[in-house]
């Protein structure tokens, strides 16, 4: 599998539920500095609340209520990460963010969109750019060694995803 795209990947009462959450007024938000890293020149950064990373469970309640349903339908071993992003127009300073991987190591990675936009994911793979559009309840998935960047949306000026690695 070098990628795969899931059209409505989740109950519609689950992904209600996960949206209506991560959207509201008073969600807990964290900024980072650089999508892509520190000192990154192509953004401002972006906001992220982790469910899970570096071996710990972060956020109980949504770890529970929202990432296992999602680990048990993908049939996945261990989680390595989880969290929730929003990407804020406003923080890039050019149409897509610095091509990368999430991990050195091989895994998968999950993109779980929560925003109907013309921006999403942009994967690299054999010299080939693949645009996969931001589409709500669309989970896309590749493998880890997959170069991969955000394409920053037109017809938006916020997009919420869901991005998770696993084994």
């Amino acid at each position: 599998m070098k990628y795969k795209v899931m059209e409505n990947f989740l109950d519609e009462h689950l992904y209600k539920r996960m949206k209506e959450t991560i959207t509201h007024l008073d969600f807990p938000w964290r900024r980072r500095l650089g999508s892509t890293g520190p000192n990154t020149p192509t953004d401002k950064g972006y906001f992220t609340h982790s469910l899970f990373c570096e071996y710990f469970i972060l956020n109980h309640e949504l770890y529970y209520n929202f990432m296992n349903p999602i680990l048990l339908k993908l049939e996945a071993k261990a989680i390595i990460e989880a969290r929730f992003n929003m990407f804020v127009n406003e923080f890039f300073f050019e149409k897509t963010g610095n091509y990368h991987n999430d991990f050195d190591f091989l895994c998968n990675t999950g993109i779980l969109n929560f925003t109907d936009s013309d921006g999403g994911t942009q994967l690299k793979i054999d010299d080939k750019e693949i645009i996969i559009q931001s589409k709500e309840n669309q989970l896309l998935l590749f493998d880890s060694d997959v170069l991969h960047r955000s394409v920053v949306p037109n017809n938006t000026d916020i997009r919420y995803i869901l991005n998770f690695n696993y084994f």
